[in-house]
């Protein structure tokens, strides 16, 4: 019985010490059922920038935006309260001229012999972290805006794609989740040694980037400029990988055909029958390149023939010709 009455006796003083840790951590306001200010901490002043008498006998409605305090959802959530209906959420409120705050709190009835009798509200000031979000998320639309990109497990499963990503593959979303990345490889390349262990790497974290040859739904090809970045949870540990890319198939084959249009190979196809592709455009500079390396082939194999292979010149016209003639 002693030591039940010494409990009892330490109950207030032990409220007390709740209290007082409470109040060093969070930002406190108490009102009357109402929604009138009856008191606040330090923390909450200091948070939305008041001085108590500014704010004790005013109405909640002042840390909210006009649109939000008149109307009927706000009604509704005072009368939660006063029913003894605890609510809690993220908030958006307005501090002192006008500044933007975010809130993680809990609005707690206080009952009276089961009665509503005054509401306190708990919060934090999430406000940096839910800008920061709201930057990423900011990036992370304007990447999904411009960029092709991919989700997978670290087995290489399909979680998600964007529909830039699925308009370059000519998939839609349902024919690529659950599959696996090997789907837009070429036949036997995930097989390969190089395959298995490009997916490794990505699993222990380490990131890819590359230009990399992959095929479309109808067999074509497609060359992308993207980078696999292995994302890894708070521990530090790889939890996904997130591909990002860019469709760069046109310039692939414009540097493909460049290359064929800097190098007319000049082949001996008989004896005294020599055999050469002319590939692009002809211009007076190219027509005395090819003719320097049709002579000197020429000169090297006694040849008494030339053939030239007109059939991929992009167009020929009475200028081409003429540069053909000079050949």
């Amino acid at each position: 019985m002693k030591k039940k009455a010494e409990r009892a006796s330490m109950a207030p003083a032990e409220l007390m010490a709740l209290h007082a840790a409470l109040d060093r951590v969070h930002a406190i306001i108490e009102f009357d059922l109402d929604g009138t200010v009856v008191t606040a901490n330090e923390n909450f002043l200091s948070t939305f920038g008041y001085e108590l008498a500014e704010v004790v006998g005013q109405h909640h409605r002042m840390f909210c935006e006009p649109s939000y305090a008149s109307s009927d959802d706000y009604i509704e959530f005072w009368k939660r309260l006063g029913r003894g209906e605890c609510d809690s959420a993220e908030f958006k409120r307005v501090g002192k001229g006008g500044k933007k705050i975010w809130l993680q709190a809990s609005y707690n009835p206080v009952l009276k012999d089961g009665v509503p009798v005054k509401v306190v509200k708990l919060a934090t000031d999430v406000t940096a972290a839910r800008l920061q979000t709201a930057d990423l998320e900011g990036k992370v639309r304007a990447i999904n805006r411009v960029q092709a990109v991919i989700e997978f497990e670290l087995d290489g499963t399909i979680i998600t794609a964007n529909e830039n990503f699925l308009r370059i593959f000519r998939f839609t979303l349902a024919e690529v989740v659950g599959k696996h990345h090997s789907m837009f490889c070429e036949p036997g390349f995930a097989e390969t040694r190089d395959y298995a262990e490009f997916w490794k790497k990505l699993g222990r974290g380490e990131y890819e980037a590359d230009e990399f040859k992959r095929i479309g739904k109808d067999g074509s090809e497609i060359w992308l400029q993207a980078s696999y970045n292995p994302i890894s949870d708070a521990d530090g540990k790889p939890l996904k990988v997130v591909k990002f890319a860019s469709d760069i198939t046109d310039e692939v084959e414009r540097r493909s055909l460049a290359l064929l249009e800097m190098s007319t190979p000049v082949t001996k196809i008989w004896d005294g029958v020599l055999f050469a592709p002319i590939v692009g455009i002809v211009d007076s500079k190219r027509s005395v390149d090819i003719m320097n390396k049709a002579l000197e082939s020429i000169a090297n194999t006694r040849a008494r023939t030339l053939l030239l292979d007109i059939g991929g010149v992009a167009v020929v016209d009475t200028a081409v010709a003429n540069h053909l003639i000079k050949i």
